[in-house]
């Protein structure tokens, strides 16, 4: 699977994923998936606020569109 850092090619959109919650909550779910192999942990953004008032870390992927 292409990594997040990648730029947009032709023929692909991105996916955001978001994980919102408190920093540990937040830090448990980045930690659990990158041990799945579902992503590294430095694919994800920074911790960035949310319009909740809670924090998010935001993952992108790139998808093939289909035609």
């Amino acid at each position: 699977m292409p990594r997040s850092t990648d730029s947009p090619v032709e023929g692909r959109e991105s996916v955001h994923l978001m994980v919102i919650g408190s920093a540990q909550g937040i830090e448990t779910i980045v930690q659990t998936l990158h041990l799945r192999g579902f992503a590294h942990v430095s694919e994800w953004s920074i911790v960035m606020p949310h319009s909740s008032g809670k924090l998010m870390r935001v993952l992108t992927r790139w998808v093939q569109e289909v035609r």
